[in-house]
């Protein structure tokens, strides 16, 4: 009888098995990645390395920042510093969430609120607090600091209308607070064409879940990237 009842215990686990097996085959797949959408990750995976890879043999350039677009105006970002002790390898200093443009990426001219996706380099940096020690030309966003957008000479620049003269119509920076605390330009649109997109900037959150074309991240860690940022930092910004 013993025997008998372990034999049937062990028949019942048997079936409970095989019909968990059947009804998960039965479950629909669409948890799992479509094959076009398990080629696109694939091929998205490829190009974050190869970029990598390719600064990883270019000496001037030491800090690179991987910009994922994920989902609307989310991102993931990654920010890598190359170690010249351990063979030019790359070490990733933080990854983070961050916001981009509030109609995602993709930019193609002025107040589309989308942030452009490619591979730039810095300007400069800015910030309305101190200079937390970047080696990158940093300018001090005062009460005349203004990021021209209209068509003119100094369309996609910062400029201090004090010393231009210039009564611009943009940005006035010095209200963008906390967003401005800290911030660096990219070179998104580097021969100033009208209206192909402008001020393009890595700077700090504010109250917003989303941006007017920029990448921001928490204050913390804008300020670390300030202090690790040198002439040659790349921006790398492209779809997940």
């Amino acid at each position: 009888m013993k025997r008998l009842f372990i034999i049937s215990i062990a028949l019942l686990v048997a079936c409970a098995m095989l019909w968990g097996c059947a009804k998960k085959s039965n479950m629909p797949d669409s948890a799992e990645p479509s094959e076009e959408e398990y080629a696109f990750n694939t091929e998205n995976q490829a190009y974050w390395r190869e970029r990598l890879q390719y600064y990883r043999k270019d000496d001037s350039v030491r800090q690179v920042m991987l910009v994922r677009c994920t989902e609307g105006s989310n991102a993931t970002v990654q920010f890598y510093v190359k170690l010249t002790n351990q063979n030019n390898a790359w070490t990733l200093l933080f990854e983070t969430d961050a916001y981009i443009g509030k109609n995602g990426g993709g930019k193609t001219r002025e107040g589309d609120a989308k942030t452009p996706y490619g591979d730039f380099g810095v300007v400069s940096a800015f910030g309305i607090l101190y200079d937390p020690g970047t080696k990158l030309d940093y300018i001090d966003v005062t009460e005349t600091t203004y990021a021209c957008d209209e068509e003119c000479e100094y369309y996609n620049q910062i400029i201090d209308v004090a010393e231009t003269g210039h009564a611009c119509s943009g940005e006035e920076m010095f209200i963008y607070t906390p967003e401005y605390n800290y911030g660096i330009a990219l070179d998104y649109n580097a021969s100033h064409e009208w209206p192909v997109g402008s001020s393009i900037f890595l700077h700090c959150k504010g109250a917003k879940v989303f941006t007017g074309g920029c990448i921001a991240i928490d204050e913390e860690l804008m300020k670390l990237v300030l202090m690790n940022a040198e002439p040659g930092m790349r921006v790398i910004i492209h779809e997940e």
